[in-house]
């Protein structure tokens, strides 16, 4: 049940099973698992990871990788952000309704499912966006993709679709449309959606 906050310089700090989390870090990778009621986490240079967690969850980095799984919210309208300048995003079994994850150099990983009413956002500039997700996925997706392709193995049934001298936007969706999904990426980087895979 304890609360930390940290504050350090070239730090690698290392945390396992307390209750909430704060960390602003200037160097170092930081590692935290079973944190059940809330995280902020800042590094300058390093990697986050955040594993077995809830609670809203706030992860930033501008020269590193973020790598999150199995974390959901704690109370509803917790959210989870995750941010970084110049690195990848991965994903993986991220159970909370609201996501907003962005990067501005590095490929961005979604392996999940997009819950009902929920809301999500994933924009790169210079990087590819992946989404591992049910067949079965019920969502409304808008797409800005500049000059790559989306590719998808999941039917869906494209609502609007435009090309301009600025890149290419699609909406599209998968179901009934319950979740609304958000999707961004520049120059000729790629979208791919296709089932995901027990």
């Amino acid at each position: 049940r304890a609360s930390l906050k940290i504050t350090g310089r070239e730090t690698e700090p290392r945390i396992d099973s307390v209750r909430r989390v704060e960390i602003k870090n200037l160097g170092g990778n930081v590692f935290l698992r079973n944190i059940s009621g809330g995280i902020v986490a800042s590094t300058y240079e390093g990697d986050v990871s955040v594993e077995n967690s809830s609670g809203q969850i706030v992860l930033d980095t501008s020269t590193g990788n973020i790598l999150a799984f199995e974390v959901a919210p704690g109370q509803i309208g917790e959210v989870f952000k995750a941010k970084t300048s110049n690195g990848a995003i991965t994903l993986q079994n991220v159970n909370h309704r609201q996501i907003d994850a962005s990067s501005i150099t590095g490929s961005l990983l979604f392996n999940g499912k997009f819950l009902s009413g929920g809301i999500y956002g994933f924009k790169t500039q210079k990087g590819s966006i992946k989404l591992a997700i049910p067949a079965a996925s019920s969502c409304q997706v808008s797409a800005w993709y500049g000059y790559g392709t989306i590719n998808s193995e999941i039917p869906m049934k494209i609502e609007t679709e435009n090309i301009s001298e600025g890149g290419k936007s699609m909406v599209a969706r998968f179901g009934d449309g319950s979740a609304k999904v958000t999707l961004a990426t520049s120059n000729d980087e790629d979208i791919t959606w296709p089932f995901e895979f027990d």
